[in-house]
């Protein structure tokens, strides 16, 4: 048996790797000991703006003010029992927000829809060295113009597309010739920045796959990986409470 489906991976994702890349522990936390960390306000923001920018391209007719009262809405339900404060600090980011990108987006016409059933395009990449597939899903898939854009939002602009991003992009455009997009819509404006090199990128991801399996051929019991990483709380990805909870439970401090 592989070392993936040794600890139960079946599938990989940008995602995933990128975690393991950045902050191992957390990674062996979430993935192999299954400690689940809630997700925070500002994910459930863009979560919610995501969906509410995607319902105003495949419907290009509907109003603005409909798609923004949608958003609100699916955040309110998402994060009903979070502090008003918090909750109201990020919810006034959302209309601005799905108004900007609606702007921007809805120039490249009505996207290609998913899959029957499907919330997203989904796709699966193969690397020759890596035993598992890499999974992904799209945001927008617009063939007519040969683009894929994935949607971020942000509160403020960066100036270029992270490294960890571009593993990401590299992945949605795998083995084609499309073209990869962020759209990174902030309050105020927006910026969209074109992936150049993908190859590199996506040679990137097999490196870090392959990392991944050496780091799990090394036992197949999940708490001795965890004895022999250390997490870094000083990362934002531990700043949640919960997450800071689960790492003192797991790593004993």
């Amino acid at each position: 048996m592989n070392p993936f489906e040794r600890h139960g991976i079946h599938h990989l994702s940008a995602s995933s790797l990128n975690l393991f890349a950045a902050e191992p522990a957390l990674w062996v936390a979430t993935k192999l000991l299954r400690r689940a960390i809630p997700a925070g306000l500002a994910a459930q923001r863009g979560k919610a703006i995501e969906r509410a920018v995607a319902l105003g391209l495949f419907n290009p007719d509907l109003p603005v003010e409909e798609c923004q009262a949608a958003a609100e809405a699916e955040y309110d339900a998402l994060t009903a029992f979070a502090p008003p404060a918090e909750r109201d600090k990020e919810r006034k980011m959302i209309a601005p927000i799905v108004a900007t990108a609606l702007a921007e987006l809805r120039q490249y016409g009505i996207p290609d829809p998913p899959a029957d059933g499907e919330p997203q395009h989904r796709i699966e990449v193969r690397f020759p060295e890596i035993p598992v597939p890499l999974v992904g899903y799209l945001d927008f898939l617009f063939s007519a113009h040969g683009i894929v854009v994935d949607l971020k939002t942000v509160t403020r602009i960066p100036t270029e597309i992270s490294p960890a991003f571009a593993r990401q992009g590299a992945l949605y455009v795998a083995g084609t010739n499309r073209q990869m997009r962020f759209a990174y819509a902030a309050p105020k404006r927006i910026a969209v920045y074109a992936l150049d090199d993908p190859a590199v990128h996506l040679a990137a991801l097999s490196v870090i796959a392959q990392r991944l399996g050496r780091f799990l051929s090394i036992s197949a019991d999940p708490h001795a990986l965890a004895a022999i990483v250390c997490p870094d709380y000083e990362d934002f990805r531990w700043s949640d409470p919960a997450a800071r909870a689960i790492g003192r439970e797991v790593f004993g401090f």
